[in-house]
């Protein structure tokens, strides 16, 4: 499991210091840089943060992180990968949605053989899946040849 803190990390020339959340993961450090920042004076003799505001508000970023970290199995993940996911925050696409607006699109074009066909793999994916909100990340290729061998056992797939 990943561990937090909120460190500064060097000085700039104006007197000012960038704050950071150091993510340690497997040993292993890495960063995500705030736009918070902070001079000598709210920082200890050990280097730590005193400003309450700043770590109040890096709490609350290290809280969201536990949380979305706990949904994930990282245990193989290098802190590059736990970082670059903690950045790009959770924007995961819902895959029904999209399909279901492409089919109505076909629809329109008056494709409506095909659009049929689409719905139904569709209904037949989701009710595989268990919920009618596939989001993109589940389409793993482990779980798309589990859903494949499960339409072989059909009479129209």
């Amino acid at each position: 499991m990943a561990n937090f803190k909120a460190v500064v990390r060097g000085e700039r020339k104006d007197g000012f210091m960038q704050v950071y959340i150091r993510v340690t993961h497997r040993r292993v450090h890495g960063y995500i840089k705030t736009d918070k920042m902070i001079t000598k004076k709210e920082l200890s003799k050990s280097k730590e943060i005193k400003d309450p505001f700043v770590l109040n508000w890096c709490s609350e970023r290290i809280l969201e992180f536990n949380d979305r970290l706990n949904k994930k199995d990282i245990s193989r993940w290098t802190v590059a990968e736990v970082v670059e996911y903690l950045k790009t925050g959770e924007d995961d696409i819902c895959f029904s949605d999209y399909a279901r607006r492409h089919i109505d699109r076909m629809v329109d074009l008056y494709q409506l053989r095909t659009a049929q066909n689409y719905r139904q793999a569709l209904g037949h994916m989701e009710r595989f899946y268990g919920t009618n909100k596939i989001m993109f990340a589940q389409l793993t290729s482990t779980q798309i040849t589990r859903w494949i061998q499960s339409l072989e056992h059909t009479h129209r797939a």
